[in-house]
């Protein structure tokens, strides 16, 4: 916890001083998004949840740029593991993570029929998390037993209204199994909507 709050505080003061540069954009989003466990021979069931997400970006470049970021993400799902205090049983897991994405982008700007442009963009790229926590279940699901380090790819696209605010609609593909056990093999499916500004 205490490097994660390390790691967002020396980004803070890197995103502030990158502002100088006037092809750097800086912003910050906050959303929702939709989580599902892909298949997994230690879980009996899973079904999706919505959670929450909100973090801070840096774009740098014009139409194509670089945007590296810091995020806070709550996947919530529900699930029932193979082994468990009581069989049968299901219960709400939250996973928190600080993320770090650094996507590649390319923005364009779509000509409305009565004049004007709205900025489209489409971006890719990796992140890489840390998970930070999980929330008390019935099922015996603690932190020990949830992968520390996530890898994933990421997709998406977005558009640009009045000037400052932005919409974003992500599609985030694990590459890591979640749980720590040598049998595991679920990995993170999730789609996020955020909105957010940048200046």
């Amino acid at each position: 916890m205490k490097n994660a709050l390390l790691l967002l505080l020396f980004l803070s003061i890197a995103f502030t001083a990158a502002a100088q540069d006037s092809n750097i954009d800086l912003g910050a989003k906050i959303g929702f998004n939709v989580s599902n466990i892909s298949k997994d021979p230690t879980l009996v069931e899973k079904s999706a949840g919505v959670g929450t997400e909100l973090g801070a970006f840096a774009r740098i470049g014009d139409r194509f740029y670089v945007q590296p970021g810091i995020d806070f993400v709550n996947n919530k799902l529900t699930i029932q593991r193979t082994v468990q205090p009581r069989s049968g049983e299901n219960d709400e897991v939250r996973f928190r993570y600080f993320r770090a994405p650094v996507l590649l982008g390319f923005e364009s700007s779509y000509k409305k029929r009565r004049g004007g442009t709205m900025p489209f963009r489409m971006m890719v790229g990796p992140s890489f998390a840390y998970n930070i926590g999980v929330s008390d279940n019935n099922l015996d699901v603690r932190r020990r037993d949830v992968r520390n380090a996530q890898f994933a790819l990421h997709g998406g696209i977005g558009i640009r209204f009045l000037r400052l605010v932005e919409l974003d609609l992500m599609y985030n593909h694990g590459l890591t199994s979640v749980f720590n056990e040598n049998a595991a093999d679920g990995k993170f499916r999730n789609v996020s909507l955020t909105v957010g500004f940048s200046i």
